[in-house]
């Protein structure tokens, strides 16, 4: 019998099917070169002669199985370029990939980039965008040419300035300064009645006789006593606060001179010449109506300022000196400027701007009517 080629089937070298790795019929007799004992178990031992052995081209040695480029060496799984070694699963070749890191914190792993310009961001430089994060460059005007948009309320109120209250605190100045103008009335003794109130006070004859219209707003700032500006100013304190936050200064400015406008023109389309009142107090019924309009769109509880209307409600006619025209007129008003406001999208700014103006506008023409057929 003749001996196989090395690294041929039915070598020395090759295991059998079995994997004994032992065929006691192949080879060369025992005692020649290249023959090994019997192994005990498993594959013979090593050797480092003839072709037959371990240590030529065969199983171990070479291209073999655990040498060279084999499996374990070179590039086979273990060494080298194979799964262990070089570049393979557990090497550190050029080949494996890089773990990106942050472009501005070199130390820090992520697996976040640039929705523009792609490279790695930290948590630290994430700018939240439209989708995804940018970088803090591209997240600024000098990256995208622009500001990032500002963070608003679900009327259009700007999140950043909504705590500040800056219109409501200018109008409150405007009160007590007017009130002071006015010399203090019920204060000081005064009888509130003197050339600065004559003035801009709401009166109806001056209004149809000389088309002062401007005191259908300037009637607002006035007060007829002590009493009378403290409650009107803590109203204006609690309501004005929190709807300027909800919509915003402008849209809140523009609830406020309606609401005055609204309230004044109906006292004096229903009270002709003999109107006369002063009083923040039509804005704020305004107000009232407004944020319970509000509040049912944003699905808010609006039990309690049911309760602080009806209680209002019934101070109004329960005192004959309180025009309670204005009233109506400024909660009728503000109802209707509430609904612009909150079924309005907040993106159509200018649609909610013209319907406001609108009102104002045909509450000035209804007044101007109305001195026409009185005169």
């Amino acid at each position: 019998m003749t001996a196989s080629p090395p690294g041929a089937p039915g070598s020395a070298g090759e295991p059998d099917q079995a994997g004994t790795g032992w065929r006691p019929d192949v080879g060369p007799p025992p005692g020649q070169p290249g023959w090994v004992p019997p192994p005990s178990g498993g594959l013979p031992p090593p050797s480092s002669g003839g072709p037959g052995s371990f240590g030529g081209p065969g199983l171990s040695g070479g291209a073999g199985l655990s040498g060279g480029a084999g499996l374990s060496g070179g590039a086979g799984l273990s060494g080298g370029a194979g799964l262990s070694g070089g570049a393979g699963q557990s090497g550190g070749s050029p080949g494996a990939p890089a773990i990106p890191h942050c472009y501005r914190h070199p130390d820090r792993e992520t697996y976040v980039s640039c929705q523009r310009c792609g490279r790695s961001i930290c948590p630290d430089c994430m700018r939240p965008a439209s989708v995804g994060f940018q970088c803090p460059e591209e997240g600024s005007a000098g990256g995208s040419g622009r500001s990032p948009r500002e963070a608003r309320t679900a009327l259009g109120g700007r999140v950043r300035t909504a705590q500040q209250a800056l219109v409501t605190q200018l109008l409150i100045a405007a009160c007590v300064v007017s009130y002071v103008l006015q010399g203090a009335p019920g204060l000081t003794g005064g009888s509130g009645s003197n050339k600065f109130t004559d003035d801009y006070a709401m009166i109806g004859y001056r209004i149809a006789e000389n088309d002062q219209y401007y005191r259908l707003v300037t009637a607002a700032f006035l007060h007829a006593g002590v009493l009378h500006i403290l409650f009107n100013m803590y109203a204006l304190y609690l309501l004005g606060y929190q709807l300027e936050a909800m919509l915003g200064r402008a849209r809140y400015l523009g609830l406020f001179v309606a609401g005055a406008v609204g309230g004044n023109t109906l006292s004096y389309l229903l009270g002709g010449l003999t109107t006369a009142s002063v009083g923040a107090s039509t804005a704020i019924f305004a107000f009232f109506a407004a944020y319970y309009v509000i509040a049912r769109r944003l699905r808010v509880d609006s039990r309690q300022i049911l309760i602080v209307l009806g209680i209002n409600l019934a101070i109004t006619f329960s005192f004959s000196s309180i025009d309670k025209w204005g009233h109506i007129g400024g909660l009728a008003v503000g109802a209707l400027v509430g609904l612009i406001y909150a079924y309005v999208p907040r993106r159509f700014a200018l649609a909610q701007a013209g319907g406001v103006v609108g009102i104002i506008v045909l509450l000035f023409v209804a007044a101007a009517a109305k001195s026409a057929a009185l005169v």
